[in-house]
């Protein structure tokens, strides 16, 4: 599988002043309160004048998402062909996700207007609290995620493609760091190659990303980065007696695996375990779904998708920490040798399972998952998931759901989540829900009911984590795709959520 983009737009921090900067365009923020902005101060005189001459009669206003390109006047002190005026809405109300949108905006501007170079001035004052290298790290992660484009597959769109040189953005807000800034850059490129990395795998097809083809990934993944990677396949299952991840798999000719990626490099530090979910296509199994939008459960692998970001990006990054990524991986098919409703199989752990709904295959796949990680002695362990259309139900894709047994390991993430823009929000495992799953005729059953189903399912998977382990889950059923193009750091397809999160995460808490 190759990459579908590298590196779409150069960037890199500058300390020259616009009066000497050459170059193809000029950015200028531009705020929502009717005065002059400080950024303009910087441009001479005449570029001053010209800016609020087009605000007083309307051409702009500054508001969110406006945009104006002109011609730089003649007489200006600049030395930029031409400018664009970015409209960035009231200065008070500006956040890290809204830079992020912004990020992405000029990306699309470079790429429309085939701009080669641009420099983007940007000055915050004493109201906004976001820091100036904070500011730039947003706008950055807003230019890759929204360069990314799955078009390997459009033979026009990908020709096309190669004929657009790649533009360069300077950013003029860190001046008095521009060393920090720049290590902060190639930090951010790093991430979002992991997160475009998730993409890719997520987006695509169940034809052309089976379980053994995933596993053949994690290979290398080994080959390129110092990542000791280990594939069990069908044989090796039954020899450890995963019948979780063997009973979602045998419907398919596609034959399972339990993929672990190894990262070793934090000396005696302790050990993350991150585990991610990875249905290459999920039909729902005997328990059939309904055909509409079928064709999106080749998402059903994000949770998996985003463990692989994670490990390549924090491999790049040279991080010093020790984790263990642990991806099953199956294909659920109907077919006279699929698993049935009423079956009862026994877990790694040994626990049995009576299976309700074949289409609640997620959570069999990764309680032999969990209980593998447990083996590697773990000091926090995360799973993500696209585990439940319950959690669609309760949050949207406005955020995942997060539960787990340490409320401040579940804190923890939630602030790291409102910081990138990986959102989490936390639900109950009540002892209530635990009861739900309660079979009479196994240890537990596959399903809950029809009520709290994201909760339920929650507390399925925590029967496989030692009680003394810190340990969260983080249900990514509404926010691991995107078809609705809303956004514009998510293009449409696998959002390639968890990647950012996991990093911050293990970059506080465990380098």
């Amino acid at each position: 599988m190759q990459r579908m983009t590298d590196q779409p737009i150069k960037m890199d921090v500058t300390t020259t002043t616009p009066q000497k900067w050459r170059g193809n365009t000029l950015a200028i923020a531009l705020y929502d309160n009717g005065h002059p902005q400080d950024a303009l101060s910087e441009c001479g005189e005449e570029v001053k004048k010209e800016v609020l001459r087009l605000i007083k009669e309307g051409w702009i206003k500054g508001k969110a998402g406006e945009t104006l390109l002109i011609p730089a006047p003649n007489d200006s002190a600049i030395l930029a062909k031409r400018l664009l005026l970015v409209g960035m809405g009231e200065e008070k109300k500006i956040n890290p996700e809204s830079l992020r949108g912004l990020g992405a905006q000029l990306a699309a501007l470079c790429h429309k207007h085939q701009i080669s170079t641009l420099n983007f001035l940007i000055n915050l004052d004493k109201h906004n609290q976001i820091k100036r290298w904070k500011v730039m790290e947003a706008l950055a992660e807003g230019v890759w995620l929204g360069s990314y484009r799955f078009d390997h597959y459009c033979a026009e769109k990908k020709e096309a493609s190669k004929k657009i040189k790649p533009s360069k953005i300077l950013f003029s807000i860190c001046q008095e760091r521009s060393a920090r800034c720049r290590k902060l850059l190639d930090k951010v490129a790093a991430t979002c190659r992991g997160v475009y990395l998730a993409r890719d795998l997520g987006n695509q097809p169940g034809n052309l990303l089976t379980p053994q083809i995933l596993a053949e990934q994690a290979v290398n993944l080994a080959n390129n980065f110092p990542i000791k990677t280990t594939v069990l396949t069908e044989k090796a299952l039954i020899k450890k007696k995963m019948n979780g991840i063997l009973a979602v798999g045998q419907g398919s000719q596609n034959s399972p695996r339990l993929i672990t990626m190894e990262y070793r490099k934090g000396g005696d530090k302790p050990l993350l375990a991150v585990v991610g979910k990875a249905v290459t296509f999920d039909s729902g199994g005997i328990s059939l779904k309904s055909a509409n939008k079928m064709e999106e459960m080749k998402f059903d692998m994000c949770g998996g998708a985003a463990v692989f970001g994670f490990m390549q990006a924090i491999a790049e990054m040279k991080l010093p920490l020790n984790v263990v990524g642990i991806v099953p991986a199956a294909e659920n098919l109907p077919s006279s040798t699929a698993q049935r409703p009423g079956d009862i199989i026994q877990t790694a752990k040994g626990l049995f399972v009576e299976v309700i709904n074949t289409d609640a295959e997620g959570r069999l796949i990764l309680a032999d998952a969990l209980h593998h990680a447990e083996s590697f002695n773990p000091a926090v362990t995360i799973d993500l998931a696209t585990l439940t259309g319950a959690c669609v139900v309760a949050l949207g894709s406005h955020a995942s759901g997060i539960m787990g047994n340490s409320d401040t390991l579940l804190r923890s993430i939630q602030k790291i989540g409102d910081n990138c823009g990986d959102r989490v929000w936390p639900l109950p495992l009540f002892d209530a829900y635990q009861e739900q799953i309660r079979s009479t005729v196994a240890d537990i059953k596959n399903v809950g009911g029809p009520g709290g189903g994201t909760s339920t399912a929650g507390c399925f998977l925590s029967r496989f984590v030692d009680e003394k382990r810190r340990w969260a889950h983080i249900d990514i059923a509404g926010t691991a795709w995107d078809m609705s193009g809303s956004k514009p750091h998510f293009p449409k397809g696998a959002t390639g959520v968890g990647v950012r999160l996991l990093c911050q995460y293990a970059e506080k808490f465990f380098v």
